[in-house]
């Protein structure tokens, strides 16, 4: 009678097993111990409670044990599962690259034309500008030889290189917005300057530092000496000021394409603003040709004494 009792104990615990296994091992261990627990429990009453005392508690506490494992177990199991989702919903996504990003028609539309029209386009800007340059410094000469208060106003004009020195400085603070500018390789078809655009944007803004800084000194130096005066040289004869305006006019021509790239592929900067419409080029343009030409002023003296070399 007890062996068949017993029997029927390990069926039901069988078939408890088997029905709790489709919520989880977790779930199906603390349905077994349960089961498992009570059927101790009802041989232990069966038995005299000074004998099986001992045993009973034994059974209980291992039972109990079991439970709180396997509690354990779902809480470990729900905590990572949790975590794991609020990682990849907080995981931030990758950036696209730079030559997938201007593949895109930009707001010129320029960067969808074949090849050699983008590199041609190219040139015509960059032979533009230097056209127009021309033209606007000779008109900076004629005006400053005929009014004098442009003369006075040519002594402001080395405060452009405060302007510098804080671009070049940003350079370092913003480079990741600065390399987004550059052209990528490739670009126009005629594109492969090597190094890295972090390489470029880094030596460009040191070097944007220096020429701010040496303008400033030069500006200074023709404000406060008396005109006898000798400005201190550090490249030619023509004086610091002259020198760093003509090393700023040399830059800022060879920096020129990344703002023609902005232009022709749509880049940005900073690199989630706006795009810049295609008058915001055109005017941006006309006021390169300004710098150019206030740039050109200051640094003539250089550029003659270089000539005569």
């Amino acid at each position: 009678m007890k062996v068949t009792s017993l029997l029927k104990m390990c069926l039901l615990l069988e078939s408890a097993s088997a029905f709790t296994a489709s919520f989880g091992p977790a779930t199906a261990s603390i349905t077994t111990g349960n089961f498992a627990t009570n059927i101790a429990s009802s041989n232990i009453s069966r038995r005299s409670p000074a004998a099986t005392t001992a045993k009973a508690k034994a059974t209980i506490i291992s039972s109990t044990g079991r439970r709180r494992g396997a509690f354990r177990q779902i809480i470990a199991t729900t905590s990572s599962s949790t975590s794991l989702a609020l990682f990849n919903q907080n995981q931030i996504p990758e950036p696209e690259p730079p030559a997938e990003r201007y593949s895109l028609p930009s707001p010129s539309k320029i960067n969808t034309f074949p090849e050699p029209i983008q590199a041609s386009i190219l040139l015509l800007i960059m032979v533009s500008l230097g056209i127009s340059t021309i033209a606007f410094s000779s008109f900076l000469d004629s005006i400053t030889s005929q009014y004098e208060w442009v003369q006075s106003w040519r002594y402001t004009w080395p405060l452009l290189g405060a302007i510098y020195a804080a671009a070049g400085i940003t350079h370092f603070t913003l480079s990741e917005e600065y390399e987004n500018i550059f052209p990528t390789k490739g670009a126009w078809g005629i594109w492969y300057l090597p190094g890295s655009p972090k390489f470029h944007v880094q030596w460009t803004g040191m070097a944007e530092l220096l020429g701010g800084i040496g303008l400033l000194i030069g500006g200074a130096y023709d404000f406060w000496m008396p005109v006898w005066g000798e400005c201190p040289n550090v490249l030619t004869n023509a004086g610091i000021g002259s020198d760093a305006a003509a090393a700023l006019l040399v830059l800022t021509a060879a920096m020129t394409p990344a703002n023609v790239f902005m232009y022709t592929h749509g880049a940005k900067l900073p690199i989630d603003g706006p795009e810049v419409p295609v008058v915001g080029h055109l005017i941006r343009g006309v006021m390169q040709v300004v710098l150019f030409g206030l740039l050109y002023q200051m640094g003539q003296g250089t550029f003659d004494d270089l000539l005569k070399a």
